[in-house]
């Protein structure tokens, strides 16, 4: 597809332009008659494409190590938040253990009571 873009650029460049110097002329005149001029001309486009590509995954590595500590700083919170919502849970059973002992309790002495 980008050779194709580029291919059509070359093209209808003089179209698209009025202002066609007579290098430039010479240049798309060359592109268009000589096959293997043309190869190369898409060959160093692709190449400046896939530098700028790269170029781009790059920057993206940088810009996700430069914000590591984020995702660090939030994985830590998660596990903070996770902690606090078992120690919560292991308290709150320990509440509920110690009221139904206080309820087997309380029916015991009431059986005790009414026998």
């Amino acid at each position: 597809m980008k050779k194709l873009i580029l291919v059509l650029l070359i093209a209808f460049a003089g179209v698209a332009s009025a202002d066609v110097t007579p290098a430039q002329q010479a240049c798309f005149d060359l592109a268009n008659n000589d096959k293997a001029f043309g190869d190369a001309l898409i060959k160093v486009a692709d190449k400046q494409i896939d530098q700028q590509t790269l170029q781009a995954h790059e920057d993206a590595f940088h810009h996700i190590q430069k914000n590591e500590a984020h995702v660090i700083y939030a994985y830590a919170a998660l596990w903070v938040i996770a902690a606090g919502f078992v120690v919560f849970l292991w308290r709150r059973q320990q509440a509920l253990r110690g009221e139904i002992a206080q309820l087997r309790s309380d029916l015991a002495h009431a059986a005790k009571e009414t026998t």
